[in-house]
């Protein structure tokens, strides 16, 4: 492999073969048929997103004759735009054969009104999502809808939007968790009468609002977000200038015209904006001749003046009728607000939304293993083998590999000492785990030299003191109440969906230090574990059983978590044998009992119902199998005997004392006079709940307990 080639962060969401659909036949040509694979794709494939639009368009029965002469350019103009601004993202569905049998794409959600005013009001949206018809019915929609969300999940979206194109379409959506929600449409030439209990129109003038009216539409605009119950610190510092800047370029491009309602002195009471959609899918009306849609935003009046909102919407109908509108939209800021808009005849239509935070966790693309029909594949616990595709490097492991080793040129005996595979196994590592890893010798400190500077070379290394977690340490720490969310398993594990991507950044800012323990532990253990099987429950992105592999271990490791966007980074790092996704709160029902000789979970047992996993760790080891875990510690004191406040009593995550750790993992089957206690004042720091950069010591316990053994308990 040359080694000029430059290394780049692996793709989050790579090929995964799926299942043999239900229904398929067993015979070659069929099976083959129903194999396929979902991959994200770049621009090279952005011809065939343009193709599959057009075919959908068709399949539809909408005309030939109705899509524009320029649309295939328009749209790839369009795509390569939203690439640099939006965030796209394609994928496809490929057959056994390399053909292409599906596609979607998807981006952030923007165009039709300046809706990303609000801090953490993020939208993903989803269009030409297409299957060849030979292939519909086999899943595939439903696979590349799943890829989709978790991509939304991964760029921190809260929400998905999308116009469905057929009632079929509506059906896999629904299936997926979409609703209708304040997402509405209007059909025209409807003509609205004064809806009941919004109130007569008087003493108020409604007319076309001049260039001079801008301001009182930003402002309405603002004052909608803050009557919708938005605090004021989630609305952008820059909320006047963005909207401005909006509403200039709505001007140029998409025949904006707002409307005001004054009262009889003649002051703005009320106004309303409205242009054309901008945006992908069927809708872009750049693309095709038979549907335009009108959009309106900002309609807000003074509470005394709420009888002019029908009467502003009138005005903003006939805009869009004059200007050949088929149908007018709205995404309204509320229920309240989505309220107001049913009574004068809006409804939801063809228009859907996903809650990203309260929708279960669609099955991410890695549980699409091969083996098994499709629906079985998409419960929580199913395996997907990676261990042949651990043996052989990518191109980034390679070029990471040659990049170190030419930095070790001349430098007696260090580069001789590890195996191409294991110097791969360094691209990803964090600080802390070089720290654990490599020794602190003169032939330990060169190769460290060595990795640091490939890691900077192709973009995976992370400065402790300058990262994203120490750039925004004043913004976290604010309340969250952890058992609620543990209640509830989709909310949290979009929560953990949206850090995802973050994770790293995360444990390397708050300074994490169980690697070490890990390292200790593995490193002590390495005989007894050369063959061993292992299981890192909760494993998140993978960081644990990352460790383990830079110590040396080279057994059989299982990751699990509860969030499909940490186990599809956990998969990248290339180090686990299995992954799946799972609730640990619901047990481990799909692991073999006594198949493994270590379970390892560290930074999780506080989020984990020890009733239900504690004895479910018990049943999956095997008889001389050892628990190896991390407990916050609740009642801990420093060196000095000075008890250590509790650091995320605000966020209503407790610990547990010695003696009730003790206790518990008795009744779960453990045998505690075997178990090594160690205790850490400060196992990482977590940020200040007064979130002005401060930080709090997090106080652990470190656990190794088996299922017999007659040692007395060892405190360190």
């Amino acid at each position: 492999m040359n080694s000029s080639m430059t290394c780049s962060t692996p793709s989050t969401f790579p090929s995964f073969p799926t299942a043999p659909s239900a229904g398929c036949d067993s015979d070659d040509d069929q099976t083959s048929r129903c194999q396929y694979d979902i991959a994200a794709v770049g621009p090279d494939m952005d011809m065939t997103i343009v193709q599959h639009w057009r075919e959908q368009w068709l399949d539809n029965g909408r005309p030939a004759s109705k899509i524009s002469p320029d649309q295939m350019n328009l749209m790839l103009e369009y795509i390569a735009d939203a690439r640099d601004r939006l965030q796209h993202q394609s994928f496809v569905a490929k057959s056994s054969t390399g053909k292409v049998i599906g596609s979607a794409a998807c981006q952030v959600w923007s165009g039709p009104t300046p809706y990303e005013v609000v801090i953490g009001k993020k939208l993903g949206t989803v269009w030409g999502v297409y299957v060849h018809p030979k292939w519909r019915r086999q899943g595939v929609a439903t696979e590349l809808m799943s890829a989709v969300i978790s991509y939304w999940r991964s760029i921190d979206c809260q929400h998905g939007v999308l116009l469905c194109a057929s009632e079929e379409a509506r059906r896999v959506y629904e299936r997926l968790g979409f609703k209708p929600g304040n997402m509405l449409l209007l059909d025209l030439p409807q003509r609205f009468g004064v809806a009941q209990g919004i109130g007569e129109h008087s003493c108020v003038t409604v007319g076309v609002a001049g260039e001079e009216d801008d301001v009182h539409v930003v402002r309405n605009w603002r004052e909608l977000w803050l009557d919708a119950g938005v605090p004021i610190a989630k609305l952008r510092h820059d909320f006047e200038s963005h909207t401005t800047s909006f509403i200039a370029r709505a001007k140029k491009r998409l025949e904006y015209q707002a409307f005001d309602a004054r009262d009889a002195s003649g002051e703005v009471v009320g106004s309303a904006a409205c242009q054309v959609w901008e945006g992908p899918g069927s809708n872009n009306h750049t693309w095709q001749q038979l549907i335009k849609l009108g959009v309106v935003w900002g309609l807000r009046t003074e509470p005394q003046h709420r009888n002019a909102i029908p009467h502003l919407l009138e005005q903003v109908a006939n805009r869009w009728r004059s200007i050949g509108c088929t149908k007018g939209f709205v995404l309204a800021a509320s229920d309240e607000d989505a309220a107001i808009y049913r009574k004068i005849g809006f409804s939801s239509q063809n228009a859907m939304v996903l809650d990203l935070a309260r929708a279960s966790s669609p099955v991410s693309p890695i549980d699409l293993a091969s083996g098994g029909a499709t629906a079985a594949l998409r419960a929580p616990g199913v395996h997907v083998p990676l261990a042949d595709k651990r043996s052989l490097l990518t191109l980034e492991e390679e070029a990471f590999v040659a990049s170190v080793r030419k930095r070790l040129v001349g430098v007696a005996g260090v580069a001789a000492q590890h195996s191409d595979k294991y110097v791969a196994t360094l691209r990803l590592a964090l600080p802390q785990m070089l720290d654990a890893a490599l020794r602190a010798t003169s032939s330990g400190n060169v190769l460290r030299s060595a990795v640091e500077a490939a890691q900077s070379e192709c973009g995976t290394f992370i400065d402790p003191e300058n990262n994203w977690y120490t750039q925004n340490i004043s913004r976290f720490g604010g309340g969250f109440d952890m058992q609620q969310l543990t209640s509830q398993p989709g909310l949290l594990a979009a929560k953990f969906d949206r850090l995802a991507t973050k994770y790293d950044q995360w444990t390397v800012g708050n300074r994490c230090t169980y690697y070490d323990w890990i390292a200790r532990l593995a490193i002590s253990n390495a005989e007894a574990l050369q063959d061993a099987a292992i299981i890192d429950v909760a494993c998140g992105i993978g960081l644990p059983g990352h460790m383990l592999r830079l110590t040396g271990f080279t057994g059989h490791l299982t990751g699990t978590d509860i969030s499909p966007g940490m186990v599809a980074l956990a998969q990248d790092r290339r180090v686990y044998d299995k992954v799946f996704v799972a609730n640990a709160n619901d047990g481990l029902a799909t692991v073999t009992s006594s198949s493994f000789d270590i379970v390892l979970c560290v930074g999780a047992m506080e989020l984990l119902d020890h009733r239900v996993v504690l004895p479910e760790f018990a049943r999956i080891l095997k008889p001389t199998g050892k628990l190896w875990a991390s407990f916050q510690w609740e009642e801990a004191v420093d060196e000095s005997g000075v008890k250590i406040p509790s650091p995320t009593q605000h966020q209503n995550v407790t610990g547990v004392t010695i003696p009730q750790l003790l206790h518990e993992l008795g009744a779960a089957g453990f045998d505690t006079t075997s178990a090594t206690i160690e205790k850490s004042t400060c196992a990482f720091y977590t940020p200040s709940p007064k979130q002005d950069g401060t930080v709090l010591p997090v106080p652990y316990l470190y656990v190794s307990v088996g299922l017999s053994g007659d040692a007395n308990v060892c405190t360190k």
